[in-house]
């Protein structure tokens, strides 16, 4: 799934049609190798062919600039370089936005430009909320555009490859049937030259994945080898994100995700799940299998649609992919599609034959903990003595880097021999220890005061949080975060507890992951005082390693009290 025209990705159809049955029918893994040779018979030449016209669209171009901006803005914004970033992501808004085009009246052009929009703020929180060791999103596989901007026709099929795939297909047993033609034999040249260093890095990533989708594969009844897909699909990353939207290892998009029970909201997107997402891929491939009885077709729907073929099999007849390929009856990238999964698997299956010497990375190893509320997988990070990245990579479903709230059948995934540990911790775990904030989407007529009453937070730090300048103007839909200081019951907590001068340092040094809501929730101050104490300013950002002042309110009181008292 991801983009139509533009990248090599799957079911970027937006009319896809999914069929949601139960298969009943397994594939055999363990059946004989199939050396498969395309259909030579042609078409009668007067058939009337549903030849795709592929011209050049000047709106598509347009959008096409702007993705690219968005994507320098992003590497920039990945490598620190803020200021840099938002100067391309501005470019990016631009060129869309004051394009001479009817913005306003034209539907894609806007949807494209609130896209990008989506895409820029969720870069801005990502940032904001999460430490430095998120993952944030790769567009996806950058390999398949040029792949899609390659000439295929132009690489010479090289007679020793011939040979040495065709000895290969006959000594090693795939599970699904192989086709050895000058389409795949050009893309295994791509992925020995031009493509290698993709290739190379596919394969060290896979070693992560591949056993435990090999596991999951075989339990959904599916042929083992097209676990491959996902280095066609993602390149093996599981925050890969596409122009088209499409998420995940395996790409999927909203509405297809929604059909396999993958949940999608503001705090979770479990098209990145590894092991939900993959047991909707299977069962996705499964079922196009049962209504195409062909795994190529199947293959090819996942990318273009299952409506696509039924279309060109209703008005010509039961044809196969490669008649279809032959005749250009589906779209350039879907063209690509099964030759690349096919090269893929040829070479993933006996690298060191095609000339790659690749270790590849260890399995991940992991148990599930049930959470009965949220936390912060910093905080998670922290108790168990594991690196925070290794939580995200692991649960890479999460968008914010805290668990979803008012869900208590979360579960989530942690290094193998840690969940005893986190049990117990959690169990014990201090109240400003637990998740602080909570998500908003403003309705019309609200204020920040307003939702700052409601959540007992404050409107400063509920405006340094999500960086508002003007506290007076808010966007009806707009996400806000909300910090909570100790959580609903801080404002009675506070009341309850007086701090005094030993409960409180002279100076705090500031811990990556740190807030000031986080801070003043701690020491029982408000963010107002922090402010004041230290000379900042509300959308002033804090970092590692600062030494931020936190007076007795009480002593600095009496203390100015005396000075005036002198001074008189």
């Amino acid at each position: 799934m991801g983009v139509c025209g533009l990248l090599l990705v799957a079911a970027c159809s937006s009319g896809r049609n999914v069929s949601t049955h139960t298969v009943a029918r397994k594939a055999d893994p363990s059946g004989p190798p199939v050396v498969q040779v395309p259909p030579s018979e042609p078409l009668p030449s007067d058939s009337p062919l549903e030849t795709i016209v592929e011209q050049e669209d000047p709106l598509e171009l347009l959008i096409e600039q702007a993705w690219d901006l968005f994507k320098k803005g992003q590497t920039l914004f990945e490598g620190g370089e803020i200021q840099e970033a938002r100067s391309y992501f501005q470019q990016a808004l631009d060129t869309l936005k004051h394009s001479g085009f009817e913005f306003f009246l034209n539907p894609h052009l806007e949807s494209a430009y609130y896209d990008l929009l989506g895409g820029i703020q969720e870069l801005e929180l990502q940032a904001w909320v999460n430490p430095a060791e998120i993952q944030p999103l790769s567009l996806v596989s950058p390999h398949f555009e040029e792949i899609e901007n390659l000439n295929l026709f132009a690489i010479q099929v090289d007679p020793h490859l011939r040979e040495l795939a065709g000895q290969d297909l006959l000594k090693t047993r795939f599970d699904i049937p192989v086709v050895l033609n000058d389409d795949v034999l050009r893309l295994l040249n791509f992925y020995q030259n031009r493509g290698r260093e993709i290739m190379e890095e596919g394969l060290k990533r896979a070693g992560r994945y591949v056993p435990l989708f090999r596991e999951i594969f075989r339990e959904e009844g599916v042929p083992l080898d097209l676990v491959y897909m996902a280095h066609v699909e993602s390149h093996f990353k599981p925050n890969a994100y596409s122009r088209a939207k499409a998420r995940g290892l395996w790409q999927f998009m909203l509405a297809t995700g929604r059909v396999y029970g993958l949940r999608q909201d503001w705090w979770i997107d479990e098209r990145s799940d590894i092991v939900k997402s993959t047991h909707a891929a299977a069962q996705h491939l499964r079922d196009l299998y049962e209504r195409f009885e062909n795994w190529d077709l199947a293959m090819a729907a996942y990318n273009v649609g299952s409506r696509r073929i039924d279309r060109v099999r209703r008005r010509y007849g039961k044809l196969d992919y490669w008649t279809m390929v032959k005749r250009r009856m589906l779209p350039r990238e879907t063209r690509s599609f099964v030759p690349s999964i096919l090269a893929a698997l040829i070479i993933f299956r006996n690298p060191e034959r095609y000339g790659f010497w690749i270790e590849p990375d260890p399995p991940l190893q992991f148990e599930s903990v049930d959470l009965k509320e949220q936390v912060d997988l910093r905080v998670v990070a922290e108790e168990i003595d594991v690196p925070v990245a290794e939580l995200f990579a692991l649960n890479p479903e999460l968008r914010r880097g805290i668990t979803p709230f008012h869900d208590d059948d979360y579960k989530l995934k942690v290094p193998l021999g840690k969940a005893d540990l986190l049990k117990k911790r959690l169990a014990n775990l201090p109240q400003d220890r637990k998740v602080q904030v909570r998500h908003h989407k403003v309705k019309r007529g609200e204020t920040l005061g307003l939702i700052a009453q409601r959540y007992r937070s404050s409107v400063t730090a509920i405006a340094q949080m999500n960086r508002i300048r003007n506290v007076h103007r808010l966007r009806e839909g707009q996400d806000l975060l909300i910090p909570l200081a100790g959580g609903y019951s801080a404002a009675s907590a506070a009341r309850s507890v007086k701090p005094t001068f030993q409960q409180l340092p002279a100076t705090y040094l500031v811990r990556r992951g740190d807030s000031l809501s986080r801070i003043a929730g701690r020491y029982r101050v408000s963010i107002s005082d922090l402010l004041l104490w230290n000379n900042l300013k509300v959308d002033q950002i804090i970092y590692p390693g600062q030494r931020i002042r936190i007076l007795d309110k009480s002593k600095s009181v009496a203390e100015n009290s005396q000075n005036t008292g002198a001074d008189r």
